[in-house]
């Protein structure tokens, strides 16, 4: 698959701000000593996990749960006051995260890795790696000799491509999707993941960096201008309007249908007739949205790479600067039932309490 270098879009689009290469092998390093492979050394556990640099944040049930760097995976019973750190089988950075339930979730990040939860969030296991990615669709292309010969490379390169987000789908359905248009999907819990290969075709190689839901859709945003769509099923893909060249980071849909993608130096794009024509928003700022989350009472909040927080209480017509407690880098927000969002970046967990976004 191409290996563009788009700058900051590649940048920010493959996990807090950097995709750094994580070594596949257990050989010796430049000093000899052997680097383990962090698809096989378990997360280790670190009083500084809740301060490190983390990628993603879900609900499951009441319970809060965060992952990011080093295969930290975080969870909180009593809404972010106190946080435990989970049972994980590898070490890689971790970039997304979903549950379908209060027991059952699953999270992906560098390496090609999708691991399951059926606790919470407590303990995890390895579902599938890079390794069986390539593999998988080598499997699913050998009818197809352009494709099988990119399928080939993949398998060649190992396992060094990042899923960046996923979704759960209701039931035991899920979707994965990541760097360079890769796209996996299971029906029966990840018991067996194969790829989503009209997401995966359509994406032209470009990085999938979002997936939401609205009116019984798929809506993903990517690299490039990389706007898409794709019924439930994973079937009649289409490539939708792309308003600007540049890279979007995310999308929000509001309580009133609405579709907003927001990316690169600030851009921020409205669609209400999901995705066909959208319309630019002008923020007072230039600083790349990293973030986004539309709160309990339909309000909605972008987070930009500075740490400020932006808020609409129109719909998107319009949007107010706005503060969390601590002001860092973010990458994902979470609305919680008060009213307030809690958020994580390179510094580990704030939030935006109510009080700031009334």
């Amino acid at each position: 698959m191409n290996n563009k270098n788009h700058g900051l879009a590649c940048v920010l689009a493959l996990g807090l701000f950097g995709w750094v290469a994580q070594a596949s092998f257990a050989t010796g390093g430049p000093s000899g000593r052997e680097v383990a492979d962090t698809l096989q050394q378990k997360a280790a556990l670190s009083a500084l996990a809740p301060r490190s640099a983390l990628n993603a944040i879900a609900q499951a049930g009441e319970r809060l749960v965060v992952a990011g760097v080093r295969g930290h995976i975080l969870y909180s019973d009593d809404q972010g006051g106190h946080w435990r750190q989970a049972n994980v089988p590898v070490s890689v950075s971790l970039t997304g995260l979903c549950f379908a339930d209060a027991s059952h979730g699953w999270a992906v990040g560098h390496r090609g890795v999708i691991l399951k939860t059926a606790d919470g969030g407590q303990s995890w296991s390895r579902q599938l790696d890079g390794f069986r990615a390539a593999q998988a669709i080598l499997d699913a292309h050998r009818d197809d000799p352009e494709r099988a010969d990119e399928a080939r490379r993949l398998v060649d390169e190992g396992a060094d491509k990042p899923f960046l987000a996923v979704q759960c789908l209701g039931g035991e359905r899920v979707l994965a999707v990541g760097a360079y248009g890769l796209a996996f999907s299971s029906e029966d819990g990840g018991a067996h993941w194969q790829p989503a290969r009209e997401l995966q075709d359509g994406s032209d190689s470009r990085h999938l960096n979002a997936v939401e839901r609205l009116d019984g859709q798929l809506f993903l945003a990517g690299e490039l201008g990389g706007l898409m769509r794709i019924g439930s099923d994973l079937h009649d893909f289409v490539r939708l309007d792309e308003p600007y060249d540049g890279s979007f980071f995310g999308l929000i849909a509001s309580l009133r249908g609405s579709l907003f993608a927001f990316g690169l130096r600030g851009h921020l794009f409205r669609s209400a007739d999901q995705g066909a024509s959208w319309q630019p928003i002008e923020l007072a700022t230039s600083k790349s949205l990293t973030a986004g989350t539309r709160l309990s009472d339909g309000g909605l909040l972008l987070a930009d790479e500075s740490g400020r927080g932006w808020l609409s209480r129109d719909d998107g017509q319009t949007f107010s600067a706005v503060s969390p407690e601590q002001r860092f880098p973010l990458v994902a927000l979470l609305a919680t039932a008060d009213g307030g969002s809690l958020a994580v970046g390179s510094n580990g967990i704030t939030r935006f309490p109510p009080s700031a976004l009334r």
